[in-house]
């Protein structure tokens, strides 16, 4: 009987730890737990969605000394909290992996080699940054790679460029550049290294509700090159997601932007993010089948960073059901209306796209 090839991605914006959001984690007895602050969410981390998350902010622990902005470095208690409500992955490259240098780095990434939670983007060596990251499900291989255009004006030392993946200077196994990331894609897709390639991408221009023109063609060429789906971050806000029909007449959906999850921003579209599910399946076992990825859903949350500051994390959807407004640092907001804002606003490409 031939194995149903079909899988549920699940992907999150930013988890990006203030100061603020880390200390609500503070226990009692020395040490941080995340669990109360993201419960709200944790229904929608089902163990057999293949889940990627974007964590922002390194995880060196207090061991280096916890710190914000303008240089991140998180307790490790998040790492083991996203562990437990089901991630497989952690994405690692965005504009504030190096805020702490080659230390910072190596420290996060033992520490989730410790928790025992893959991650992408950045690395310990070179033969770590060659390493495909391949997940196995339901007879389909997703490789999972991941590329941030802008490192906060820092570099990572000369000779080891391989602790990042950058965009425009990524450099894999010989491959650099955009056309190297192109070319990557099509050997893992042309040797049938994976069935499926999902590119996380740091990009566009921060609280841009929309795409830029940037992130649109980028995200046509990496779907030209045969990107089935690809999870944008930086802008800290949501941006409608959209399918996109390449010139082989492959599908790709693009998610520009997936906002912010869970930080201590403040601005009511900075503080509104979601989790994002889309379902992939090859429904022929022949070999140049064509993937079919449709039914995506965005649940939108929310993180009460301006009324009563506890940081928590809320379904939007229960906000407005039991509260008229919404309060923030500038001002008062209907909740009805910010919501249904919100849902037109994530339909801008698909208009009957599922958004809760």
């Amino acid at each position: 009987m031939e194995e149903n090839k079909k899988v549920t991605l699940g992907a999150t914006g930013d988890i990006l730890l203030h100061k603020r959001v880390y200390n609500k984690a503070r226990t009692k007895g020395g040490g941080y737990d995340f669990t109360g602050l993201l419960a709200e969410a944790r229904p929608l981390f089902k163990k057999d969605h293949l889940i990627i998350v974007n964590q922002e902010s390194i995880i060196g622990g207090e061991e280096m000394g916890l710190s914000d902005f303008p240089h991140f470095n998180s307790p490790v208690e998040i790492g083991h909290t996203l562990k437990d409500m089901n991630v497989d992955i952690a994405n690692i490259s965005n504009n504030h992996t190096l805020d702490h240098g080659e230390k910072g780095i190596l420290k996060s990434i033992e520490n989730w080699e410790k928790i025992g939670l893959p991650y992408v983007g950045a690395f310990k060596s070179k033969k770590d940054q060659e390493t495909l990251r391949i997940f196995h499900r339901n007879g389909l291989k997703i490789c999972f790679l991941s590329y941030t255009k802008t490192t906060g004006g820092k570099r990572p030392p000369k000779g080891k460029e391989y602790l990042i993946n950058r965009f425009e200077k990524a450099s894999f196994a010989g491959y650099s550049g955009i056309a190297g990331v192109r070319r990557l894609i099509n050997r893992i897709k042309g040797k049938g290294i994976a069935d499926v390639v999902v590119v996380s991408i740091h990009f566009g221009k921060e609280y841009q509700m929309l795409p830029t023109a940037y992130q649109k063609e980028t995200a046509s060429n990496l779907s030209d090159a045969g990107a089935d789906i690809i999870i944008g971050h930086h802008p800290h806000v949501l941006q409608p997601p959209e399918f996109l029909t390449n010139s082989k007449g492959e599908s790709t959906f693009s998610a520009y932007s997936l906002g912010n999850f869970f930080s201590g921003q403040k601005g009511i579209y900075r503080q509104i993010g979601a989790y994002m599910t889309i379902d992939i399946e090859k429904k022929s076992p022949k070999k140049n089948s064509l993937l079919t990825i449709n039914n995506p859903i965005v649940h939108l949350t929310y993180v009460d960073s301006s009324e009563n500051k506890d940081y928590k994390l809320h379904l939007l959807k229960d906000v407005v059901a039991r509260q008229d407004i919404i309060k923030t640092d500038v001002g008062d907001f209907e909740s009805e209306q910010v919501y249904e804002r919100m849902i037109n606003h994530m339909r801008h490409y698909i208009p009957d796209l599922n958004v809760t």
